[in-house]
């Protein structure tokens, strides 16, 4: 079960789930591949890679933003959607060409640590301010 889904509350739901590309794998595989040619810990960096890949999640529910990443290690963001002042996204030109970038949650007067790697972080920001436009709403 994934963190976003095993953390809701009372009636709260998922609207929209942001998902991390596969190509954040890519140097994974290339170092995995690399070591492995020489010793049997580089194809260990494989499978660890996809898993601290697949590990990375944000969404947004009915009630707040929420963001994980880390395996082992965790590091969370879970802000109040109201309280949400901005969402920030970075892509390079490979993050465009490739379509993943970098999200960075900003509640009133902090910036909060970067989601990387999020598959069309433009359409996550985009279904974030309809979300949010539709609480304020009366």
């Amino acid at each position: 079960m994934s963190y976003i889904d095993s953390n809701l509350v009372g009636n709260e739901t998922v609207l929209y789930r942001g998902h991390v590309t596969l190509w954040a794998w890519l140097p994974w595989l290339f170092w995995g591949t690399i070591l492995g040619l020489t010793t049997l810990i580089g194809f260990i960096l494989i499978p660890l890679g996809y898993f601290v890949i697949r590990s990375n999640e944000a969404g947004v529910t009915n009630k707040r933003l929420i963001a994980k990443s880390g395996l082992i290690r965790r590091d969370t963001v879970e802000i109040p959607i109201k309280k949400v002042s901005s969402l920030q996204v970075k892509q390079g030109i490979i993050g465009r060409m490739l379509g993943y970038g970098t999200l960075i949650i900003s509640d009133v007067g902090a910036a909060h640590a970067p989601i990387r790697f999020i598959k069309e972080p433009l359409r996550f920001r985009q279904k974030f301010f309809e979300v949010q436009e539709e609480l304020e709403t009366p």
